[in-house]
């Protein structure tokens, strides 16, 4: 029943108002002191009155209160402050959701001008009453005034350049966190409760704006709306259709895994031409996670490489299309010389500004990233091209991006699935590569098979993908240990019956791949029958790449 800034206009919400925001950290600025308590004096009836400063950004007084700056009353205390934006990438199917659910469920009563206007007096009357030596010596509480004069240093510039990705209806947030736990870091996706605190220009400007029909993400830092936290969540998923605290042991999404898997199969061998094989890779590709580090290893991605793809112009996207109907964030990157030179994949701390300038690769945990080679074309990189395919490179085999911080690199973690469509061998790397062999006959009527896929993906059928996505990546997995003597059965014989070298890489890659299918079936253990299909899996894999690699 809370009021969601997701989805709710500013010009609607009042200052002080408790809302909740849902987004992610996309920076975190230096630790600022506030007045937790503080004492004032009436300069009529010399009254003196202790006051709490929490879940405000500066004191308030009233027009004939004075701030007793020396009091031993007054309490210092630290707070967090979070740059917090719309979470990136986020699929049109997901935000219509959401936004269904904030107007079935919130009622929220516009705010008339004649409020905006008594708001307005009543915080310059408070602010005209705070004393000018509000912060004792040693300490950095800010002063946040009507006046544009008075616009805090460390949010000065504009907020475009917090977001990744261009996003229309993005919103920036600054979250003023009291209490440390749960532990936050950057990338995390957050659902915070707390108090509204707003410039009231704001709110005029949000209401002019609205009915321009633009934009406000990107306002100056000083009309960024503040968010003084109460609560604090971090979330493991943000499918809607799915509680955040989904369990996935109980959930009747799982009972229906192996019939649910079986139409995913269908519209995904569909859309790869007939090929089941690559359709039983991305299925795993799909619902792939990082659930350990290990030195260099990311132990659970499985970023794929669907090579061979020669259908013609427009087919990477509408494959892409269908993707993004099934995942709750994904963002389609067309590896062209320009995009590669131009475009800013890696984050970059800017101490002008005291910010971190945003990249593409900044995305927080399960956001598909589909790379595009068929567009690539013969060119020269320039030395920001080489970076970006070198950052590229690390995010798909260790699960890390690199921010530039100007005097160093500082290593940040990811978990980002990464699909890279090439016609030929990959210049990035990848943990499988999958030449697509296409039936004569769907190349012929690539198109019509997209239309009925689409036909095809309505609700229910939607609905059920979707949740079986979700879960199934959150099903906590574990291998028995009667199985482990026939996977080490197997895998020496393995390596006695092929021609080829087999390292111990490729029992790291059968162990993540048993461990995809057999969640793809809605089992938390692997069963042996798993286990053997990812083996055949593989052995048919290989047995197409050494095909192709002897072909005349």
């Amino acid at each position: 029943m809370i009021p969601s800034l997701n989805s709710v206009a500013l010009h609607d919400v009042v200052d002080q108002q408790l809302v909740r925001f849902t987004g992610m950290i996309q920076d975190m600025q230096n630790p600022e002191m506030y007045l937790e308590q503080y004492e004032v004096q009436d300069s009529i009836t010399k009254q003196t009155t202790v006051k709490m400063g929490k879940y405000r950004d500066i004191p308030a007084c009233g027009p004939d209160e004075v701030f007793i700056d020396d009091s031993r009353s007054n309490v210092h205390r630290e707070r967090q402050v979070l740059c917090c934006i719309s979470i990136p990438a986020l699929n049109p199917w997901v935000k219509q959701l959401l936004a269904t659910g904030t107007d079935r469920h919130t009622e929220v009563k516009p705010l008339q001008h004649e409020n905006k206007r008594a708001y307005s007096d009543e915080s310059a009357s408070s602010n005209k009453a705070l004393s000018s030596s509000i912060s004792p010596p040693g300490t950095s509480v800010k002063r946040v005034c009507c006046d544009k004069k008075h616009v805090p240093r460390n949010v000065r510039c504009d907020t475009e350049l917090h977001l990744p990705l261009p996003e229309s209806q993005a919103k920036t947030c600054l979250v003023k966190v009291y209490d440390s736990d749960p532990a936050l870091a950057l990338n995390d996706m957050i659902e915070v409760v707390g108090f509204l605190s707003v410039d009231p220009r704001l709110c005029l400007i949000s209401e002019e704006m609205e009915d321009e029909g633009a934009q406000f993400h990107n306002l100056p830092g000083s009309l960024v709306p503040r968010l003084h936290a109460v609560s604090v969540r971090k979330l493991k998923h943000n499918n809607p259709l799915l509680e955040l605290n989904f369990c996935s042991s109980a959930d009747e999404v799982l009972g229906l895994a192996r019939l649910v898997r079986q139409d995913l199969h269908l519209v995904l061998s569909q859309v790869l031409l007939g090929d089941h094989l690559a359709a039983n890779y991305f299925i795993c590709h799909l619902i792939s996670s990082v659930f350990q580090r290990s030195e260099l290893l990311a132990l659970g991605q499985l970023s794929l490489n669907i090579s061979n793809v020669v259908c013609g112009h427009g087919y990477t996207e509408k494959l892409y299309t269908v993707l993004r109907q099934l995942v709750t964030k994904s963002h389609y990157q067309p590896l062209t010389i320009e995009n590669l030179n131009k475009c800013t994949f890696t984050p970059k701390k800017d101490y002008d500004a005291n910010r971190l300038v945003s990249g593409i690769l900044q995305l927080s945990t399960q956001t598909h990233l589909v790379l595009d080679e068929t567009c690539l074309e013969p060119g020269q990189l320039d030395s920001n091209g080489v970076h970006n395919v070198a950052a590229l490179g690390t995010l798909i085999s260790q699960q890390k991006v690199d921010y530039d911080f100007q005097f160093y690199k500082l290593e940040f973690k990811a978990d980002v699935p990464v699909l890279v469509l090439s016609e030929g061998k990959s210049l990035l790397p990848n943990d499988v590569a999958v030449p697509l062999e296409p039936d004569s006959k769907c190349l012929e009527t690539w198109n019509e098979i997209f239309e009925a896929v689409n036909h095809y993906l309505q609700e229910p059928v939607l609905q059920r993908l979707r949740k079986y996505l979700t879960a199934v990546r959150l099903l906590e997995y574990c291998l028995p240990q009667d199985l482990e003597q026939v996977i080490q059965d197997d895998f020496v014989r393995l390596r006695r019956e092929t021609d080829t070298k087999t390292s111990a890489s490729d029992l790291h890659l059968l162990l993540v791949l048993s461990r995809l299918v057999s969640l793809s079936q809605g089992e938390g253990t692997l069963s042996r029958e798993s286990w053997d299909l990812a083996c055949s899996m593989e052995k048919q894999r290989k047995q197409r790449i050494n095909g192709r690699v002897h072909q005349p």
